[in-house]
């Protein structure tokens, strides 16, 4: 399992590890990356999960159209198998 909570872009984390990474590790950080690139989503509170190449998105989103917008960036991204969007909008 792989875990990566988000950060704010001011406060971004480092992503170099000493050791080699895991295929989950490196999907984790690269949906990351892609997330905090895009002005939609880099001030959400999403964190990010991989298990096995499927990525598990958790947290409380500003609106409906940000969870589209976190849900469709994660299976856009090469390597992921499927998306467990577990995303709660603020709004109804």
């Amino acid at each position: 399992m792989t875990y990566v909570p988000w950060f704010f872009p001011g406060d971004p984390p480092s992503l170099i590890q000493a050791g080699p990474l895991s295929d989950d590790a490196r999907l984790a950080c690269t949906l990351l990356e892609r997330m905090q690139r895009d002005p939609r989503l880099r001030h959400e509170r999403i964190c990010i999960e991989v298990q096995n190449r499927v990525v598990i998105l958790e947290g409380v989103v500003t609106s409906v159209d940000v969870r589209t917008q976190a849900h469709a960036r994660a299976w856009n991204t090469p390597g992921v198998h499927d998306v467990n969007d577990r995303l709660r909008p603020l709004e109804g």
